[in-house]
């Protein structure tokens, strides 16, 4: 009886090193996962960008605070899997823009994602 538990063990600690060791080694994301946040987070950008800054249109109501809502959450995804570029804070800046209308921190979001392939979602052409 006593070898039987003392199997147990040996399993039950051969599977927590394995999860331990396999948490160690930070896997890369999936490309396409990538791609597709980033996407989202420009697209959400992008229609925030459209809602605040073109004239009034009809049927609008709430979707500005929503639309605020959606972009902010995106950037939190990038942030977290650490896809902003070196020296860059996607969160923050995203924040900046959407709450407080800071529009050099837009600009910083806004270059950010035609530097990783969505410039044309982009309501500006900051180059100007």
């Amino acid at each position: 009886m006593r070898k039987t538990n003392k199997r147990k063990v040996s399993a039950f600690l051969a599977v927590v090193l394995a999860g331990v060791l396999s948490a160690c080694g930070e896997q890369e994301p999936d490309p396409e996962r990538v791609a597709s946040w980033r996407e989202d987070y420009c697209w959400d950008l992008s229609t925030w960008q459209r809602i605040t800054h073109d004239p009034p249109v009809k049927g609008y109501g709430n979707e500005p605070v929503l639309t605020a809502a959606a972009v902010i959450s995106a950037a939190k995804v990038i942030d977290r899997e650490h896809l902003d570029h070196e020296g860059s804070h996607i969160l923050h800046d995203t924040v900046e823009a959407v709450s407080h209308n800071d529009r050099d921190a837009e600009k910083r979001v806004s270059e950010y994602c035609a530097e990783v392939g969505f410039e044309t979602l982009m309501k500006y052409d900051w180059a100007e």
